[in-house]
């Protein structure tokens, strides 16, 4: 599976999901995102409030994972950090990177409070529903 694969399996991808962890092991060659993702079904109803679940996304057989310095004041927004999502380079802050691999994707993450990306390669992509739904 690639991280297209898991934006589109879920209800609104990672769209403004809130990131609790990031847990990188080289030796392992994965990395995993704890993140807590919005369920609700906004396409029948855009004034639905949030639906958080929990969820591990993993990504295995990385190649890299780049955290850039946050750029915003963390301090400055209550709560866990907000992220979208996206596959290839950011359009808005491209950087130089080693060459992707035959067979490996390369994703974005944003974390709003940072100001910030995260950018990863990896083979695959998988997730795991950690929680239940909120409401």
């Amino acid at each position: 599976m690639t991280f297209a694969d898991v934006e589109k399996s879920l209800p609104n991808g990672l769209h403004d999901a809130e990131l609790v962890g990031l847990r990188v092991d080289y030796t392992e060659e994965k990395a995993i995102l704890l993140l807590n993702v919005d369920v609700a079904n906004h396409d029948e109803d855009s004034n639905l409030e949030p639906n958080y679940r929990g969820l591990r996304l993993m990504f295995l057989g990385i190649q890299f994972v780049v955290v850039d310095p946050p750029g915003g004041e963390s301090g400055a927004y209550p709560g866990l950090p907000v992220i979208d999502a996206g596959s290839g380079q950011p359009e808005t802050l491209p950087i130089d990177l080693p060459r992707i691999r035959d067979g490996y994707f390369l994703c974005w993450i944003f974390v709003e409070r940072w100001n910030s990306f995260i950018r990863i390669s990896a083979q695959s992509a998988a997730f795991e529903w950690t929680g239940n739904p909120d409401k």
